[in-house]
């Protein structure tokens, strides 16, 4: 089964299961969206902010050189694409996709992210980032560790 989203597809052999973002927020309601439907977000930049985040809370487990993976419509560069993953519930340091991560530009603007996963522990939120900018990113396909997050 192979899912298109703006262009983008997506494998499900590529996730050994999926779950359902819950407890999800924003830091700018005007400057975040999410459809369900298309299964994706857009996080628009604001030079009046330090960026904007489309955050989740999650329970997935990991182990050191496990992937996180999305695709996304926009640029690299200045922090952007980014995905933010807290550890522990914040006990110890996240991580985040940008810092060592691969970013591949498809075409002009679409493109996909690879990161590796340094530590072990549980992933216990997320955040989808558009630093201070007035660009925006859309994001989907997300996979931490092997499990889909469905918008």
């Amino acid at each position: 089964m192979a899912f298109a989203v703006v262009g983008l597809s997506f494998s499900a052999a590529n996730a050994a299961s999926a779950v359902n973002a819950t407890k999800c927020g924003v830091s700018d309601r005007s400057d975040v969206q999410v459809n369900r439907k298309t299964d994706t977000v857009t996080v628009r930049g604001d030079t009046s902010t330090t960026g904007n985040n489309f955050y989740c809370y999650t329970n997935i487990p990991v182990t050191a050189g496990d992937t996180v993976t999305f695709d996304f419509l926009g640029t690299c560069g200045g922090g952007t694409p980014r995905v933010y993953l807290q550890f522990d519930g914040g006990a110890s340091a996240g991580e985040n996709t940008f810092d060592s991560g691969t970013c591949t530009q498809l075409t002009s603007n679409t493109g996909t992210v690879t990161y590796t996963i340094t530590k072990s522990g549980t992933i216990t939120a997320f955040a989808e980032i558009h630093d201070s900018d007035n660009g925006q990113t859309t994001y989907s396909n997300l996979v931490i560790a092997g499990t889909q997050i469905n918008f």
